[in-house]
């Protein structure tokens, strides 16, 4: 039974190991109903999609290594490491809420999306989050280098990988800025995260679980494209549409 958990979960210590991987599950399940309701043009899928955010926020909360306490430097990294992509894609979530708010109505709860036609200045604003998330998790990481194992070491951390890393993580909430902006495009920066967490999960272990989560996380994006295809393209301008959408 312990080798069939650890396959579905992961290798699980204790009860705190187990909230958090319940979080981290519920963020995801929470992000695959949002990206449906997204898909449909649904302001709830926003408010499904910053609680989905919030999870994870609250599974690293929970991990927190209480031996960092000794250290006010380190112990205030780690804090902005785990503050800063927390309020940033909830904040994120809550941008792509009034965004669409301000769209006419096609449907009760539903917006009158019109996709924008794509412009180069359009990747900008998912770039800067997808590398302030990136940014944000090397804090944390050198936090906790930082305590265990002095100053004098940093030199030997990859921060190449772990920006990286970080980066390709970030492309999630970039992709939902970037539907908050009615960018059709953007379905492939969600596509693209969920591959990365796809490898990143089975790299280290984290369980079946969470894998085929992340699968249906990119399966569910693919969809939302494909629902926004049909949708009559905009030119910059919010304009109701002519007939009501389903």
């Amino acid at each position: 039974m312990d080798g069939m958990g650890e396959l579905l979960f992961g290798r699980v210590d204790g009860g705190l190991g187990m909230a958090v991987v319940a979080l981290r599950i519920a963020g995801v399940l929470l992000m695959c109903a949002a990206l449906v309701l997204l898909g449909r043009r649904h302001e709830l899928g926003w408010w499904l999609a910053a609680g989905a955010f919030l999870m994870p926020g609250l599974a690293n909360i929970a991990q927190f290594p209480a031996t960092i306490i000794s250290s006010p430097m380190a112990l205030a990294l780690y804090a902005i490491g785990i503050a800063v992509p927390l309020l940033l894609t909830i904040g994120v979530a809550f941008y792509g809420l009034l965004s669409f708010q301000k769209l006419p109505h096609s449907a009760p709860m539903t917006r009158a999306v019109t996709p924008q036609p794509f412009r180069f200045t359009d990747i900008v604003a998912p770039l800067v989050v997808a590398l302030a998330c990136a940014a944000a998790s090397m804090i944390a990481v050198i936090s906790l280098y930082l305590n265990f194992s002095g100053p004098l070491t940093l030199s030997r951390l990859p921060l190449g990988a772990l920006m990286v890393s970080g980066f390709f993580y970030g492309l999630l909430p970039a992709g939902l800025l970037g539907l908050a902006h009615r960018s059709r495009w953007a379905w492939f920066l969600v596509v693209a995260g969920s591959a990365f967490a796809i490898l990143g999960t089975a790299a280290s272990a984290q369980g079946s679980v969470l894998i085929f989560l992340y699968l249906a996380q990119g399966a569910l994006a693919i969809y939302g494209w494909g629902r926004w295809a049909g949708l009559p393209a905009g030119n910059g301008q919010a304009k109701a549409p002519a007939a009501r959408q389903p």
